[in-house]
């Protein structure tokens, strides 16, 4: 079975493996593909790992085989790759080489072709973008979970939020609700201990290294003998470090390292996790193996549990400390909230075209850790169902053009129901512009609406599903109110708005001359119709002329 998200990878691995001339023959097992070669000197290795649907390279020169490390996933990879590169399914018979090689193949077709030149022409590279691609590997493989903690936290929420005054909610006037309500607590209570030893486990993955030291270190630093930043609450006049409780290595004047819990401290863990990833690295060149063996574990543990708290706690507590401030008084600031988050919310489509929606996640995740919810994840989702819209209302547009309709609609549904927004930025809204000038102006008039009635939301899907994120109330930590009516009526009202002005102005700007004249070259280009000449029919020659065909 052909899976979309791996069409891509597929093809980008058969390339840079050097295609039928250099593969043999290829197999999987768990976690990843095994290929007999012809030539291991000609792959493109450094492509390979910086890949998305790779995170590592494993050679067997003995057993002639090199491993791709894909994942728990890698069947369906598997099954992907034969079918895109039409081997048969024992991974050694080539169906037929010119369905590969022919352009207008189902598979590699013109719009493959066009999103990859797009993405290279606009993404953000160099340091930039190993940096983007990092962080897109060491938070992707937590997505999923978090969206199965979204949708019991949301569970929770709604068994135990007060309707109507104090002991009004269901947990209180139902004894079973109750019990459920504490069950549901038990599981959801440990959101941020578990995204901070995830986050240890996935930088050390992502750096192909030993993920266990990750998930170790993470422990300690997270360890009941240390302070939650939360737990410190000093009086006025005070500073958290001077309040904060400490270490007195240097004697009993100076209170020094301080006992700081990472805790929910994501931005510093990811540093931290780092630098013990070099550790690792550095230790596999000590020589003598027994020392290695002794040493390593010892100095990469030790090491970064003294970098983290010397160094990074203290830097990192203050950074996360003020960065979520910041982003909650400017999603809660009676005048702030309507200028830079609406901004934010225009402004995503255009970052995921960049690659830079990546670096909101640490933020969205911390903020979520520190007060329980956060807005930015509500635009994430506006912005993902508007992007569909944009794409299905350009489609309306344009409906006589019969390939841009099965091609449209079916790029608008992924993103509005999958959060897949990539095939309608890069081939519709991207390309004609004003369906993605539109869908700015739509996502901006519902994050006004987001905004004005405080309508949080919890890190989960960013597609129509997103939804189910939204918080009835914001949290108590935010220090602001959800409109009556709760934040699931008014996170619906805002996703109604955003779309509803994102189709109606893709009509408008669509009908504007520039655009439209735009639009009918690229239309004509890509289809081999004059979209003004199918307007001028009737529905009756417009039929009659569709029938012949």
């Amino acid at each position: 079975m052909i899976k979309k998200k791996y069409i891509d990878g597929v093809q980008d691995l058969f390339n840079n493996l050097g295609g039928y001339e250099n593969i043999i023959s290829f197999t999987h097992c768990m976690t990843r593909m095994r290929f007999t070669l012809k030539n291991w000197d000609i792959v493109k290795e450094d492509n390979i790992k910086q890949s998305a649907y790779a995170t590592g390279i494993k050679k067997n020169p003995g057993g002639n085989e090199y491993q791709i490390i894909v994942g728990m996933d890698v069947s369906d990879f598997y099954e992907t790759f034969c079918k895109i590169n039409n081997y048969d399914i024992d991974g050694k018979t080539i169906i037929d080489k010119t369905l590969v090689q022919n352009k207008n193949t189902n598979f590699k077709t013109k719009q493959v072709e066009e999103i990859s030149a797009i993405k290279s022409k606009f993404r953000v590279k160099g340091f930039a973008n190993k940096c983007l691609s990092f962080i897109s590997k060491v938070f992707s493989p937590i997505v999923y979970p978090l969206i199965g903690y979204g949708l019991l936290l949301t569970i929770w929420s709604l068994l135990t939020v007060e309707w109507n005054g104090d002991g009004t909610s269901a947990s209180d006037s139902v004894h079973f609700f109750n019990q459920f309500a504490d069950i549901l607590n038990v599981l959801t209570s440990t959101f941020s201990l578990f995204i901070t030893i995830a986050v240890g486990y996935t930088v050390f993955k992502a750096m192909r290294c030993t993920p266990i030291y990750g998930i170790l270190i993470a422990v300690v630093l997270t360890a009941p003998g240390l302070t939650n930043m939360g737990d410190v609450k000093p009086q006025e006049g005070q500073t958290i470090l001077g309040q904060f409780p400490s270490w007195s290595l240097f004697g009993d004047g100076v209170s020094y390292p301080y006992k700081i819990n990472f805790n929910g401290l994501m931005v510093p863990m990811i540093g931290v996790a780092i630098f013990g990833g070099y550790m690792e690295r550095w230790t596999s060149k000590i020589s003598n193996t027994t020392a290695k063996n002794i040493l390593s574990p010892v100095l990469i543990i030790a090491v970064t549990f003294l970098f983290a708290v010397f160094i990074i706690a203290p830097i990192g507590m203050l950074f996360t400390n003020y960065l979520s401030i910041g982003v909650n008084w400017l999603s809660t600031n009676y005048i702030a909230k309507y200028i830079a988050l609406p901004l934010l919310g225009a402004l995503y489509g255009p970052l995921v075209i960049t690659g830079l929606h990546h670096s909101l996640t640490p933020i969205i995740l911390q903020g979520q850790a520190s007060y329980g919810a956060t807005i930015i994840q509500g635009l994430c989702t506006l912005s993902n169902v508007s992007q569909g819209v944009a794409t299905i209302a350009f489609v309306v547009l344009n409906r006589r053009v019969k390939q841009l309709k099965e091609l449209g609609v079916s790029n608008g549904v992924s993103a509005i129901v999958g959060g897949i927004t990539e095939p309608s930025l890069f081939t519709v809204n991207l390309k004609h512009l004003y369906p993605l000038i539109a869908c700015s102006i739509g996502v901006f008039c519902g994050s006004l609406v987001l905004v004005a009635s405080n309508t949080f939301a919890l890190q989960g899907a960013s597609s129509i599903f997103g939804y189910l994120m939204f918080q009835h109330k914001a949290p108590f930590a935010t220090g602001v109110n959800t409109w009556a009516g709760g934040g699931f009526l008014w996170g619906a009202i805002s996703i109604i708005v955003s779309c509803v002005v994102t189709f109606l102005m893709t009509i408008i700007l669509g009908k504007v001359k520039w655009f439209s004249n735009r639009s009918r070259d690229l239309l004509l280009e890509d289809f081999n119709v004059d979209i003004f000449e199918l307007k001028q029919l009737s529905k009756k020659e417009f039929k009659e002329q569709h029938n012949k065909k």
